[in-house]
């Protein structure tokens, strides 16, 4: 007898459908009414959970749909593989679903591995299938033996508590919750079940093919814990993923509540705050870190844990220190934060400008979009729409009417009011913590010789407004509005 009808002797049809019932309750997998799309390639798994989930359509009042990919990469085999699910559908009264997605070509054009992109291309069906149909889960046949290699894969590639709990029974997708009725069920069962049945599920030679990790975990380090270490390995395997993905689960609901303290979304980036960030455990350190990429970048995938730790490193590191990081993100400290952002890394420099100040009047200065407007002895008149940037009143006798609008240029100095002393701009700017990537758009009004005023922020103390003073120069800078930000009635 084959191992498979020696199984059968012993599992019974029930006892399957008692332990995809059981995973179900367990992890609130069905509802009354779900529609159902089931993944079925046509193998052993695939089929058994198909056939499991039929007993249970009265129960739960279900609507099953059956979902087929061809990844036109096994020609004529492939062709009989969606046949025979076809068949098995329509024996079965389901309706049933066929894509066919050219997976060397996606391969090619977006670098993928043949796992990856045949994953890739598989969900796209099924998110797309299941919008399509109004579907709210789908259905995919991993099971216990499937968890078992996943724990082993990421832990040989190295993975942090995420990683190694393994396959979740359900998660969210686009248009749907992806579930896993099967994670209790080992491929022994699902083998000897389609044979209750009188069925003979298809084979795909990928999945004894020895170029891949997975299948080498499968054949050969799986048997080898099993005879040399534990019997029951897989189930030990499985047994400690259950209880990773709790802790996992309790950690993150952790690091969210943090996150919301320590990290801001802003349109330059997002903004990790070091001085929060220092005070967590180290694990929730890396937590907080990766979340942040993966806001930034979509998802995690890629980070490592070299690149985790260079962020570490980068909060403590000094201001300017950038990190480049997988997935086109960039990492740069500034004063109080970690600021991630996605896109070539550009300094947001502007470049060099000097513009005569008109007196009194208008003067534009494109490079920041402003606008500065002077008048003597009085307010300047601007439009009342435009949103100020900063005022100033100098004295007119010492500053005189030959002044500039620039930016900063090597060398600059000036005497800032209170300090009683020459200070150098640069230094100026580090005591106010004003961001390299933003200096060159501090905008200084000068003399020929002199900073009079950096705009905003401090008045050279020899053009201060004293009791002596007879005419006062009034500056306004402005940010003309333009047409449609002005909000709604």
């Amino acid at each position: 007898m084959t191992e498979a009808g020696d199984e059968m002797s012993v599992v019974l049809m029930d006892d399957i459908v008692e332990k995809v019932r059981a995973t179900c309750r367990r992890y609130q997998l069905l509802e009354s009414k779900d529609k159902v799309i089931v993944a079925v390639s046509g193998g052993a798994d695939s089929t058994a959970m198909l056939l499991a989930l039929k007993e249970l359509v009265p129960e739960y009042n279900l609507q099953l749909y059956v979902a087929h990919l061809n990844h036109m990469m096994r020609g004529d085999q492939a062709e009989a593989d969606a046949n025979w699910v076809r068949e098995l559908s329509a024996r079965l009264g389901v309706p049933f679903f066929r894509r066919d997605i050219d997976v060397p070509a996606l391969i090619e054009e977006r670098g993928l591995t043949v796992e990856q992109a045949g994953r890739v291309a598989r969900y796209r069906f099924y998110e797309e299938l299941a919008q399509e149909l109004g579907a709210n889960k789908v259905a995919v046949g991993q099971t216990r033996d499937d968890q078992a290699e996943t724990v082993l894969l990421h832990l040989i590639r190295g993975a942090g508590l995420a990683g190694i709990a393994g396959i979740r029974p359900r998660r969210s997708a686009a248009h749907c919750w992806i579930i896993r009725p099967l994670l209790e069920v080992t491929r022994r069962e699902t083998e000897a079940y389609s044979a209750f049945f009188g069925l003979t599920p298809r084979h795909d030679p990928y999945n004894i093919d020895p170029a891949y990790l997975r299948n080498r975990i499968r054949y050969q380090l799986l048997p080898w814990l099993r005879d040399e270490a534990n019997p029951n390995i897989k189930e030990v395997l499985a047994q400690s993923a259950a209880i990773w993905q709790e802790e996992d689960d309790y950690l993150t609901q952790v690091t969210d509540q943090i996150y919301q303290q320590a990290v801001e979304l802003t349109d330059a980036g997002v903004l990790v705050d070091c001085e929060q960030l220092r005070r967590l455990p180290l694990a929730l350190k890396r937590r907080v870190l990766r979340q942040a990429f993966a806001q930034i970048a979509g998802d995690e995938r890629n980070l490592d844990f070299e690149h985790t730790e260079s962020l570490l490193t980068l909060a403590a590191a000094p201001v300017g220190k950038v990190l480049n990081l997988p997935r086109d993100v960039w990492a740069e400290r500034t004063y109080k934060e970690i600021r991630l952002t996605i896109g070539k890394h550009v300094r947001e420099s502007i470049p060099a400008f000097c513009y005569p100040l008109t007196v009194p009047g208008v003067t534009v200065v494109p490079e920041l979009g402003l606008n500065v407007y002077t008048a003597i002895g009085q307010e300047p008149v601007t439009d009342s729409s435009d949103s100020i940037v900063a005022a100033g009143i100098l004295d007119y006798h010492e500053s005189g009417c030959k002044l500039y609008a620039r930016n900063r240029r090597p060398g600059d100095w000036f005497y800032p009011q209170g300090v009683g002393g020459r200070k150098k701009l640069s230094d100026f700017f580090i005591d106010c913590k004003i961001p390299r990537h933003e200096r060159d758009k501090v905008l200084l009004i000068t003399s020929p010789k002199d900073i009079v005023w950096v705009a905003g922020l401090r008045v050279d103390d020899r053009f201060i407004v004293k009791a002596k003073t007879k005419e006062t120069l009034f500056i306004q800078v402005k940010r003309p509005i333009r047409k449609g930000e002005e909000g709604d009635c």
